[in-house]
């Protein structure tokens, strides 16, 4: 074959379709709509290709671009090394101006790019809060691409990151796109869930990358040829390569455009085919890239020199290596003193290449170089997970539980949580394999398998967890060590119950961790033992037993000590007193105690039972005061899977009070954490309420099909507050006779909170009301009927439990008196009594009261409905639709915009604010006016009556008349609507000017 080797390009065959979606999302982004799209497929598919030649095409319209890239290795990767790669890039390549803006926006900037001089935080919290403020400071700037390529080989945190920045689109000019390898993604790979939460958002957009066809092949042989190829050529890389761009490109090195088919001794399989390259390469640069192999991920020169030393390859040898390696197009340089191979794949063949036991060595001595090494925080942790692997490979496995355990520690000191779990769960997984058959050393292997489990429940890892319980549980001796089986029993049904295993609360196991404890009379154990089964047989409807048990756990906890104990018992005789006066001094000092303990789990938990009996006295307020300061200090300690619950319950009550954007942003921090499936759940739940208010029905389906498969048994488990939305969203999508049936069907399972069982009665009593309304309307008797007798059902139900329906918990307790008030509103609309204007007029001021600000838009609307229906003035009739439209338009809530629209269009009534005039200077009409008397002009132009001016201005409507005597005189118009008329002629004209 004679003629010109293969000329690479960088072009991208095929692909038109991918391409276009791609441009369309960048073109989106720089008009202020953020998205992001993940690109996938097999290795050397050209998911990196393809992203790269639309990055460029965005480049070069002045798009910046921020490219970051992940490798592969087993140990713990530093926090955000991919997107501090790519602000680092970004940096290197800003213009003065620009890089000085962003920094002065992001201060602690200097802190995390080392191009700066600086050292990353150790705080995961701080550096997210640090990447997050660049990357939007750059996008305020200009158009911004951030491109995570390889995102399979993440590091959680950065996942998160990148969760925590698609949650947190608005209007930013910001497109995230990332590739991945989906061979990468085997069962039970946390990917999946991380995939699964982000492709429900309805910015994400998701692009499967498959091989390319003999046409798409052709043309790009065509362009790495130089010219058409001959189709017997094209016909045998297709063959060879079954339409693998990566695997073709590789095929046709060394091939010219006169051949027709691939020389014979290349090889037809995909390991030879990756192989052709590294073959022809001289044999001392095809040992250094197989030591390099070995090291697993980018690796400084100086790290390879030396183990390339204990390999027999001296200096000069080397930097020959990797100039030959270089120039072959297999290894890369990564930045000033890193190198790695051009396509991650090659390393994977090139380790297999090792025959059994031949590896070892290497690995010893690269575990040998690693031990010489020290740092300090997070790239210490990488350091020891990195020698614990080299042990591993090397079968030191002594030095590799060593290795992996130090590691543990460390993170534990610099609460990198997530890191601190993974090599707790090596270090249990060796330790059979060091220790085997070393019956004295049991106790140590539980003490550790504690640890793990704890390690994994506080990152939400609770399969790992659960399973590092149940082996401890397993381990323990309960005859020899009766209080460690005590604990363990009793961590192994609460992990039991939260991973979904159970739907009841673990009575049986409770009540054997207090048999197990009962001979140590003032121990911990036996208190915490007590309370916990106190707590379970109250959610077990057993108050009696539930009260005598939490007596008990309170005086075995005070003999104990333990502030541990004592919190736990105080909390337990708190939630079992709930109707008493001493429950708010036991939860109080439940939480004091807990504190003491700093341990996070146990604070929130005792936290959440003084949330219960806050709420339960309706100071909903003060639950959010809490939950907003505890869920900082999780996140600070590393306590990601409680700080999702946190941001669960928090983001409830801040919808309850109808803080839509708060609640927002709490959904958002939520998500964008690992937790157990019941505080994952929570967070769901929440955030499909809030899509169904603000008409995004699918996104809140998407939501709860999320909480469904987290929590199967979702809609009758209690806690959750479940029922309510599903139902809410029943409604929303045109099912609500599905949604009685639902709220009927599982008003039961609240009996442990009659507060829940009263939020499921209103919104009965609301769904009763529409289907009754719609029935009457067919005139169908029938369906009137039914519809009646199911929400009797539910009523009978509610009735049954103790104590009565919309019982207050306190005079201090608004929300019950709220709640009663509406569902005598929504009875009242289902049985179509008349007048029901008085009705709704109290669920308003109840609602007001109570600070539940979306209850009272809706009874607002329904309030005006009923006054337009009995013939009230528009004048009464705007009031309330007013309060809420602006509530609705506040909060974004547009089905409910929509219903008062309507309602205004069919009375006529002006639903316009009252603003200031938009020029500079008044007219000549109105420079004699003052500001109060302008101010009541403006409310004039909105069309509002004396009472409502005067109710908005906080005086008399007596002054409001004499105001607009002042102003007809001033302006010499002879009436408030002539004086209207004027201004808004008057202010078109400056407008138009």
């Amino acid at each position: 074959m004679g003629g010109a080797a293969v000329t690479r390009s960088l072009g991208v065959a095929g692909r038109i379709g991918e391409k276009g979606i791609l441009g369309s999302a960048i073109r989106g982004a720089v008009e202020g709509r953020p998205c992001a799209v993940f690109v996938h497929g097999e290795a050397g598919v050209g998911k990196t290709r393809l992203v790269r030649d639309v990055c460029d095409e965005a480049a070069a319209g002045g798009v910046a671009v921020l490219w970051g890239r992940c490798v592969r290795f087993g140990a713990v990767d530093s926090p955000y090394s991919p997107l501090v790669s790519a602000l680092e890039g970004w940096a290197e390549s800003a213009e003065p101006d620009e890089l000085t803006g962003v920094l002065d926006a992001v201060p602690a900037a200097g802190g995390l790019l080392s191009s700066l001089g600086g050292y990353a935080s150790d705080s995961a919290v701080r550096l997210l809060s640090v990447v997050d403020g660049l990357v939007m400071a750059i996008a305020s700037r200009r158009p911004t691409v951030l491109v995570i390529d390889d995102v399979q080989w993440a590091d959680l945190a950065s996942r998160d990151a990148l969760a925590y920045l698609v949650a947190g689109f608005r209007r930013q000019r910001l497109a995230i796109l990332t590739t991945y390898r989906d061979e990468e993604l085997g069962t039970g790979h946390p990917m999946h869930s991380w995939l699964a939460d982000l492709r429900r958002l309805p910015s994400v957009t998701d692009i499967r990358l498959d091989r390319l066809s003999w046409d798409e092949t052709e043309q790009q042989l065509t362009m790495l040829l130089g010219g058409r190829p001959h189709h017997h050529l094209v016909d045998d890389v297709v063959r060879r390569s079954d339409g693998n761009p990566y695997l073709s490109e590789l095929l046709l090195d060394g091939v010219t455009i006169t051949a027709d088919e691939l020389p014979a001794d290349l090889p037809a399989e995909l390991t030879g085919a990756l192989l052709a390259a590294w073959h022809r390469l001289s044999a001392p640069a095809r040992e250094v890239m197989r030591v390099l192999a070995v090291a697993g991920r980018p690796t400084s020169i100086d790290d390879l020199r030396e183990v390339a030393a204990a390999r027999g390859i001296g200096p000069a040898s080397l930097t020959t290596a990797l100039a030959e390696a270089t120039d072959s197009g297999i290894s890369v340089a990564q930045g000033a003193d890193l190198c790695w191979f051009r396509h991650p794949l090659l390393a994977e063949v090139l380790y297999a290449t090792f025959v059994p036991g031949e590896a070892e060595t290497v690995h010893a001595a690269w575990a040998k170089t690693l031990e010489s090494r020290s740092g300090t925080g997070p790239d210490e942790v990488q350091r020891l997970g990195d020698l614990a692997l080299h042990y591993e490979g090397a079968h030191d496995f002594e030095s590799c539980l060593d290795a992996s355990l130090r590691a543990a520690e460390l993170a534990n000191g610099i609460r990198a949580r997530r890191e601190e779990a993974v090599h707790l769960r090596r270090s249990a997984r060796l330790w059979s394999t060091v220790h085997r058959g070393d019956t004295e050393r049991v106790d140590e292997e539980v003490d550790l398998l504690e640890r793990v489990a704890r390690a994994n429940d506080l990152v939400g890892d609770g399969e790992a967890g659960f399973a590092a319980w149940s082996r401890a549980l397993e381990l323990v001796d309960e005859r020899t060590d009766p209080l460690r089986a005590c604990r363990l029993l009793r961590r192994w049904a609460d992990s039991a119950w939260a991973t979904g295993r159970t739907k009841g609360r673990p009575v049986a196991e409770a009540e054997r961790a207090v048999e197990l404890s009962r001979a140590f009379a003032d121990s911990e154990e036996y208190a915490a033992a007590l309370a916990f089964l106190s707590w379970c047989q109250w959610w077990n409807n057993e108050l009696e037993l539930s009260r005598r048990y939490a007596e008990e756990a309170v005086q075995a906890a005070e003999r104990s000590g333990s502030s541990a104990a004592l919190g736990f018992a105080y909390a337990a005789r708190g939630n079992a007193d709930h109707d008493s006066e001493r429950s708010d001094r036991d939860t109080a000092k439940a939480l004091r105690f807990a504190e003491l303990t700093g341990d996070p789990e146990l604070t929130w938990r005792i936290l959440v039972i003084r949330m219960n009996y806050l709420n339960r006295r309706g100071r909903v307020t003060e639950c959010v005061e809490v939950a907003t300061r505890f869920l900082p200090f999780a996140l600070d300690v590393g306590a990601l899977s409680v700080a999702v619950f946190a941001a669960g319950i928090l983001a409830h009550y801040l919808l309850m009070l109808g803080r839509f954007p708060e609640s927002s942003d709490v959904i958002r921090e939520g998500l964008s954490l690992a937790g157990l499936p019941n505080a994952s759940a929570m967070v769901r739940l929440t955030a499909a309420s809030l899509s169904v208010r603000q008409g995004n029905p699918e996104v809140a389906g998407m939501h709860l099909q999320r909480a469904k498969e987290l929590m199967p048994s979702l809609e009758n488990r209690a806690g959750l507050s479940a029922q309510p939305v599903l139902a809410e969203h029943m409604v929303a999508t045109g099912r609500p006779e599905q949604a009685l049936d639902l709220l009927s069907r599982t008003m039961g399972a609240q009996f442990a909170d009659t507060r829940d069982a009263d939020e499921n009665l209103v919104c009965g009593a609301r769904v009763t009301a529409d289907l009754m309304e719609a029935a009457r309307d067919r005139r169908d008797r029938e369906a009137v009927r039914k519809t009646r007798a199911a929400f009797d059902d539910l009523l009978t139900v509610r009735r049954s439990m103790q104590p009565a329906p919309f019982e207050v918990g306190g005079p201090e307790d608004l929300i019950q008196p709220a709640m009663e008030a509406l569902f005598t509103a929504e009875t009242a609309r289902s049985m179509a009594e008349t007048p029901t204007s008085a009705a709704w007029e109290e669920a308003v001021r109840r609602c007001d009261a109570a600070g539940m600000r979306w209850d009272e838009a809706v009874a607002s609307w329904r309030w005006a409905q009923a006054l337009l229906a009995e013939g009230a003035t528009r004048a009464a009739v705007a009031v309330p639709l007013r309060s809420a439209h602006r509530f609705a338009v506040e909060a974004g809530a547009i089905p409910l915009r929509r219903e008062v629209d309507t309602l205004a269009g069919l009375g006529k009534i002006r639903l316009d604010e009252p603003s200031a005039p938009s020029h500079d200077q008044p007219p000549a009409p109105f420079r004699s006016l003052t500001k109060r008397e302008l101010e009541v002009l403006s409310h004039l132009v909105a069309g509002r009556t004396y009472a409502e001016i005067a109710k908005a201005l906080f005086i008399s409507e007596k002054t409001v008349s004499v105001h607009v005597s002042n102003l007809l005189h001033k302006t010499g118009t002879s009436s408030r609507r002539e004086v209207a008329a004027l201004a808004i002629r008057l202010d078109q004209s400056s407008t138009n000017d």
